[in-house]
């Protein structure tokens, strides 16, 4: 759930972050993301190690709670600000992933057909990608 927009990006980055981290013990883990907002928010509660610094944009508990599950690897995890609409392959992906993700909460396409396109979009991406621990 989230307030704003900028809160789903926070949101969207602890996800993406939390997962490479799951996956990749002892990489680190590069965040991409074209919200200003949200790259200062995470930089932030990662600089002070404290997530309460983010408390005006993350509104619901369970984005304050991904926040803090996030402190514990702040020094793995780094996050840039990427201007977005540039055919940046990393954005664009996401773009389509959040375009699909509000597609399916809102019961606009169901969920068989969600997963397929979703399926879709992630092979699009892997196709020629070298860099495997990078999120947009």
């Amino acid at each position: 759930m989230a307030s704003s927009s900028g809160e789903a990006e926070v949101v969207g980055i602890c996800n993406a972050a939390l997962a490479l981290l799951d996956r990749s013990r002892d990489c680190p883990v590069v965040i991409l993301c074209d919200s200003s907002e949200a790259v200062a928010t995470i930089n932030g509660a990662l600089e002070t190690a404290n997530p309460a610094v983010a408390h005006r944009t993350v509104v619901f508990p369970e984005g304050r709670q991904l926040l803090a599950d996030l402190m514990p690897h702040r020094d793995r995890v780094e996050v840039r600000w990427l201007k977005g609409h540039i055919d940046h392959d990393l954005n664009e992906t996401a773009d389509a992933l959040a375009t699909l993700a509000l597609r399916r909460a809102t019961g606009r396409i169901p969920a068989p057909v969600a997963r397929k396109e979703h399926g879709q979009i992630l092979r699009a991406l892997r196709f020629g990608q070298s860099e495997p621990h990078i999120a947009a």
